[in-house]
């Protein structure tokens, strides 16, 4: 019996990527198709019997159609099983014509091959892209809007540990991201679900949720870290980092009974956040809608920090406002999980929300052109709460390779989410795994903001009325 594996082509460029060769030597499946402008092809590959001495190897050989521009798919090492793109005739940005690529190998799951090109030319991978990509793509990002920008996000983005809470939680149910912060950042995200909590008297990320009438959460990174994270990223980085503050709490009520912040504890929330350098400051905002400001404005000249806050009835900024904090007025969205266990029910739901509510066509009179989060993130449900098996991060690796296949061959120039909001962010592989005492080591990677480049570049750069 074979051992096969996927490889996912993802084209974020505006050429099609034709097929002018392919063979294999004991292979027992190795067909790989065109791939078109723009969309993306999840491949299955299988070589013979593992643990065989059956020398499998196969090629397959890519042009970019109109141009010079050539790769290689190659299957060249049956003692790893890996999977290697070749640039035999063409390079990147990072890196030089020649460069052998090692994509690895998943039994039964994908690696991912993301290539795609800006405006001016350049072409991007996810082998080794910048950091700072915003900043790198000022060129064909810089005018664009907000609207017209897709950025990968992070889901909880505080709770990247687990310090007990109350009787049920564990970190299988409550600990969303296996990076923190500061690493979140390093492998581009740029829009952060942050859940400030009191826990004895200090703010710290949370995660609760109030089942029957009975708070059931724990705590994650403290906010100081938090600050200090965001803080060393900005002095090393010039990117625009958005926090999207909610779910606030107070947990140290002596019966358990956890209430909102007040307006006395929102203003020592907001003093503690005056900490963060790099503020977006108006002396006036008003009800402006920032959304609509191009990445120019933000990050031309130095990095900025933008606070959103959706605040609970009774909670007014008053002079907060004008000191780099902003009501949910100042920054509208469209945010709307599936609350759901199910791949199919997440995906199928997540993907109908955006054709529905997405659609940046100017002149069709059915104009939404509302900053978009696509929520690929799945919900524990009553049953999942003690399977560590179905902890918040397996969940989210269960989806993982669904988002470079189903939902990018699912964006159009006129329907593409600002966001690729995910729990585990960074991580393909289940982290929680026996003994089930705490996480086990896993990889990280830069694919998602890999993917979001490509749909900047090879969907919204590809859209006429973007590129204005």
């Amino acid at each position: 019996m074979g051992y096969g594996g996927y490889m996912t082509l993802v084209n974020g460029s505006p050429f099609d990527w034709t097929v002018t060769g392919s063979h294999s030597y004991q292979m027992s499946t190795w067909n790989w198709p065109t791939i078109s402008a723009g969309k993306s092809s999840k491949v299955y590959v299988e070589y013979g019997t593992k643990g065989s001495t059956r020398d499998d190897a196969g090629e397959t050989y890519y042009k970019l159609a109109g141009t010079s521009s050539t790769f290689q798919v190659q299957a060249k090492k049956p003692s790893d099983y890996h999977l290697y793109v070749t640039l035999d005739g063409m390079s990147t940005k990072t890196n030089p014509q020649g460069s052998v690529i090692d994509e690895s190998f998943r039994h039964n799951a994908a690696v991912n091959w993301i290539m795609s090109t800006d405006e001016s030319g350049a072409i991007w991978s996810n082998s080794a892209p910048p950091i700072d990509w915003m900043q790198q793509s000022l060129g064909s990002l810089g005018n664009r809007t907000l609207r017209h920008i897709c950025m990968p996000g992070s889901h909880d983005a505080g709770m990247s540990s687990y310090s007990p809470g109350t009787v049920g939680a564990n970190f299988a149910n409550t600990q969303a991201q296996y990076l923190d912060m500061y690493n979140q950042l390093l492998y581009g995200s740029r829009f952060f679900d942050l859940r400030p909590v009191i826990s004895d008297g200090n703010f710290v990320s949370g995660h609760y949720s109030e089942v029957e009438g009975i708070w059931v959460g724990g705590n994650g990174q403290s906010l100081a870290d938090i600050i200090s994270a965001v803080n060393k990223f900005t002095a090393q980085y010039h990117e625009l980092v958005i926090i999207n503050l909610s779910h606030t709490l107070n947990t140290d009520s002596a019966d358990s009974q956890y209430t909102d912040l007040s307006q006395a504890e929102w203003n020592k929330l907001w003093d503690q956040l005056k900490e963060l350098n790099n503020l977006v400051l108006d002396s006036n905002p008003g009800s402006t809608d920032y959304t609509t400001k191009v990445l120019y404005d933000f990050i031309g000249n130095s990095p900025s920090v933008f606070v959103i806050n959706q605040l609970p009835n009774g909670i007014s900024l008053g002079n907060y406002a004008t000191q780099g904090f902003y009501s949910a007025t100042n920054f509208p969205m469209f945010d709307s999980y599936s609350n759901s266990n199910s791949a199919a029910t997440m995906e199928a739901d997540q993907l109908q929300k955006l054709s529905a509510n997405r659609n940046i066509v100017a002149d069709s009179g059915a104009n939404k052109d509302t900053f978009h989060l696509l929520s690929w993130t799945l919900t524990q449900q009553a049953e999942d709460v003690l399977n560590f098996d179905k902890a918040i991060m397996n969940l989210a690796a269960s989806v993982y390779d669904d988002l470079f296949d189903k939902a990018y061959n699912a964006f159009t120039l006129e329907s593409f989410p600002n966001v690729l909001y995910l729990d585990a962010y960074g991580i393909r592989d289940k982290s929680v795994v026996l003994p089930y005492d705490k996480p086990a080591k896993v990889s990280a990677y830069p694919d998602v903001y890999a993917l979001a480049m490509a749909v900047n570049n090879g969907i919204a750069g590809r859209n006429p009325q973007i590129r204005q």
